[in-house]
């Protein structure tokens, strides 16, 4: 089952409602009320210590005075707490108090820790078992008071069959409900959903429109969908300047399915002159990702020179890489290193035996190898 939704869970951030100290002496003032008890005190002096306002950064502190106002009923610092113990922020990792003290936020009606249970639940952790069912109950009751983030995990869950049937239409409800509340994540699950026509009718023209929202407000995936679309003409008028600098944004905050297709189009010369230096910068980019794709083609030019200085160490290196996630060019390749010993110590019989075994995936290229070695 091929899913490209953005992101499984949107997972919990700290709130911080109180209004953070500046200076010095407003830290000395909180002092003063929060030891003689001022729970709003005890929280803001707290948030400070956290985030390093107006005072050192201390979270051991931090923790001391959310747990005085946690347990004097304080429903920021239950939340905030119940983070601290998840994230092991001052104190040791313990799910079981995270899930304990959002539990008491939640009971509160806090919104965010009900997404945040559901977090823990559908993430689970060494010693703290997953429950997609637990998740799902917290996810809809983050939803049904109004959480984006819990919207959209919720849509996930259906997307993805977890703790629940699957239902693409209630996932696409969800993803719609978080969108319309503000969540920019959700829009890439539904630009994908209506490319693909699930749990609703295909329709490119609105999926080109979810991906473009995303795209203009920076997000990577979105910019490459964009680039396609406008590439091959899907929801939009086919554009290939608009094409490349959709790609080229998106390559350069790292994407790296962006980086492969502009390697391939200054390898072949397609939207752009062709320049086999610039094709070799972006392949590398995509295999360090580990791009099978790209990780044959920088091997292929390292190997004949283009665009970089030939290296047949560097072009064995990248071909093992590719050969070994099942690439069949690149075990033709790597073949071939090895049987004349380019790169790699020189082994007639295993330079054989993967040209060999690209052969038999089909590949036309190792079949004439292998004729030629008889």
């Amino acid at each position: 089952m091929n899913k490209k939704i953005i992101i499984t869970i949107i997972a919990c951030v700290l709130t911080t409602f109180s209004v953070f100290a500046q200076t010095a002496a407003d830290i000395a003032d909180l002092r003063t009320k929060a030891q003689a008890g001022n729970i709003q005190a005890q929280v803001k002096l707290a948030n400070c210590l956290l985030a390093g306002k107006g005072v050192a950064v201390s979270h051991t502190e931090a923790v001391k005075w959310y747990s005085m106002a946690a347990e004097k009923g304080s429903t920021e610092a239950q939340f905030n707490l119940a983070y601290c113990y998840e994230n092991g922020l001052g104190i040791p990792k313990d799910w079981d108090q995270a899930v304990k003290w959002y539990t008491k936020a939640a009971e509160k009606g806090n919104a965010s820790a009900m997404n945040c249970l559901g977090h823990l639940y559908d993430s689970g952790t060494p010693g703290f078992d997953k429950n997609y069912r637990k998740a799902v109950e917290w996810y809809q009751k983050a939803a049904n008071n109004g959480n984006a983030s819990a919207m959209f995990n919720l849509g996930n869950c259906y997307y993805l069959m977890k703790g629940v049937d699957i239902d693409y239409k209630e996932a696409l409800k969800w993803w719609k409900k978080s969108a319309a509340a503000g969540n920019t994540a959700a829009l890439f699950n539904l630009g994908y959903s209506y490319m693909k026509g699930e749990g609703v009718e295909p329709d490119t023209v609105q999926a080109f429109n979810y991906f473009y929202q995303l795209a203009d407000n920076g997000d990577a995936r979105a910019q490459f969908e964009v680039g396609r679309m406008y590439a091959h003409g899907q929801g939009v008028i086919q554009d290939n300047l608009k094409a490349m600098e959709y790609f080229t944004k998106s390559a350069e905050q790292g994407n790296p399915n962006a980086q492969m297709s502009l390697g391939r189009y200054y390898d072949k010369g397609v939207y752009v002159d062709r320049d086999f230096e610039v094709a070799a910068k972006w392949y590398l980019k995509a295999a360090e990702q580990d791009i099978v794709d790209a990780q044959y083609n920088i091997g292929n030019m390292y190997y004949n020179g283009m665009g970089v200085a030939r290296d047949y160490e560097q072009a064995a290196k990248w071909m093992e890489q590719a050969a070994m996630q099942g690439h069949a060019a690149a075990m033709t390749g790597l073949g071939i290193c090895y049987y004349y010993g380019q790169g790699v110590k020189r082994n007639k019989d295993l330079g054989r035996d993967w040209i060999r075994k690209a052969s038999l995936m089909g590949d036309t290229y190792a079949k004439e190898v292998l004729q030629n070695l008889r």
